[in-house]
C-alpha cells in the first residue's frame, strides 16, 4: 500500500483537527507514500504550513466548495468516492466510511437541531449518519483521541475504537525550563464565551495570584465583558504571537483550564505541561489520560483549591514531572504510532 487519500473537507482555519491532519500528511510523504489530500476549501495559511513538508508525494484534491453541513454530508454519501486506502479525519461530521474513520468527539445521538423550529430534527443528517456509523461499526477502523472518547464509541453506539492520541508541537516548549517563575495561573484560550472565562474571574478574587488569559480574540463582545468584570491581578492578552506566548508559559506555574465543557482530549494543557506547568482541570474528558487526578476537579467550587495546591506544589521536581507526562504526546509518538496503525493493514 503506497497510495493513502487523507480526507478533511474544511482546511481553512488552523485548529487543532486541521494540524494533526497536516502533520499526518507531512509523515505519509516522508515515509513514502503518495499523499492524496482530499478537501473542499484550504487556505493559504494551511497551504504555506503544508509547505513545511516535502510535498513532492502530496497532491490536493479539491471538491466542489460546499459550506452546508447537510449538502456536505449528502454529496460525501452520494457522490464522492475513493479508491485509494483512505483516512477519514474528521469522522464527527464527514460521513465518509473510510479504512480508517477518526473521531475527535462523539455527538450522543447526532440529532442536529433546526434554525427553524427548536424540536425540528434535521432527518437527512440523522438518517446518513445512522448508516454511516452502522457502516463503520462493523466495517472500519475507528480510532479516538483518548480513553474518554473511546468509551463514549462504545457505551452510545457499540464501536471498539483503538486510541491514536493527537500529535502536540512539544519541541517549541521542551527548552522551558526556568526554576524562577511568578505565582501566576495561565490559560491560553480563545475569548469565546464557550469557554468559561468567567470562571477564572471568580477564582481571581479569592486569591492574591496573578492571572493571565490569553488566546485568539474571537468575540469582541465577550472579551470587552471580561475586561470590564475583570479583577486587578488578572492581565488580558488577546492575539498574543509565539514569543509572546512562550515568555507567559515560562514565567507561570499552573495552567488552569476552565472550560465547562467536555473536551475529547486537550492540546493546550499538554503544551502547559511540556512547559512546565502543573495543570488544573475538571474530572472530565481526554485530560483524565494524562492530568494526575490530585489537580482535577469533580465541581467547579472545589477548582480554587485545587489552584492552590497546584501553586503550593510547584518546585523543579513537579516541573520535570509534567515534562516527562506530556511526552507521551510528542510527534514522534504520534508518527509511530500511526504508522504501526497503517502497516498493520
Amino acid at each position: 500500500m503506497k497510495n493513502i487519500s487523507v480526507i478533511l473537507f474544511d482546511a481553512t482555519v488552523l485548529g487543532g483537527i486541521q494540524l494533526m491532519t497536516v502533520y499526518t500528511i507531512g509523515i505519509l510523504s516522508k515515509n513514502g507514500y503518495n499523499v492524496n489530500f482530499v478537501t473542499m476549501k484550504i487556505s493559504d495559511r494551511i497551504y504555506n504550513y503544508l509547505k513545511k513538508y516535502d510535498l513532492k508525494n502530496v497532491k490536493i484534491k479539491m471538491l466542489p466548495k460546499i459550506s452546508n453541513v447537510t449538502l456536505q454530508m449528502l454529496y460525501s454519501r452520494l457522490f464522492y468516492r475513493e479508491k485509494d486506502f483512505s483516512i477519514n479525519m474528521h469522522g464527527d461530521i464527514q460521513p465518509i466510511a473510510s479504512d480508517i474513520v477518526y473521531f475527535h468527539q462523539f455527538n450522543i445521538d447526532y440529532r442536529i437541531r433546526s434554525p427553524f423550529k427548536e424540536k425540528l430534527i434535521l432527518i437527512p443528517q440523522y438518517i446518513i449518519r445512522k448508516g454511516f456509523m452502522e457502516k463503520i461499526r462493523k466495517e472500519k477502523l475507528v480510532l479516538v483521541n483518548s480513553r474518554w472518547t473511546k468509551a463514549e464509541a462504545k457505551y452510545f453506539l457499540n464501536i471498539n475504537a483503538e486510541i491514536l492520541y493527537p500529535p502536540v508541537h512539544l519541541e517549541r516548549f521542551r527548552n522551558i525550563n526556568n526554576l524562577n517563575r511568578d505565582n501566576t495561573v495561565i490559560t491560553i484560550s480563545r475569548f469565546s464565551r464557550d469557554r468559561g472565562l468567567d470562571n477564572i474571574i471568580k477564582i481571581a478574587k479569592e486569591t492574591d495570584y496573578n492571572f493571565i488569559i490569553a488566546g485568539y480574540l474571537q468575540d469582541q463582545e465577550y472579551f470587552n465583558e471580561i475586561k470590564d468584570k475583570k479583577t486587578k491581578n488578572i492581565q488580558l492578552y488577546p492575539n498574543i504571537d509565539e514569543e509572546t506566548k512562550m515568555k507567559l508559559l515560562s514565567s507561570s506555574k499552573v495552567y488552569f483550564n476552565p472550560t465547562p465543557y467536555i473536551e475529547g482530549f486537550g492540546t493546550s494543557v499538554v503544551e502547559g505541561m511540556s512547559a512546565g506547568l502543573i495543570p488544573v482541570t475538571s474530572n472530565r474528558g481526554g485530560v483524565i489520560d494524562f492530568v494526575p487526578e490530585k489537580y482535577r476537579f469533580k465541581e467547579f467550587s472545589k477548582a480554587i483549591e485545587k489552584v492552590k495546591r497546584a501553586m503550593e506544589d510547584w518546585n523543579a521536581k513537579e516541573m520535570e514531572e509534567m515534562k516527562k507526562i506530556s511526552e507521551r504526546f510528542s510527534l514522534e509518538n504520534y508518527e509511530k504510532n500511526l504508522l504501526d496503525i497503517i502497516n498493520k493493514f
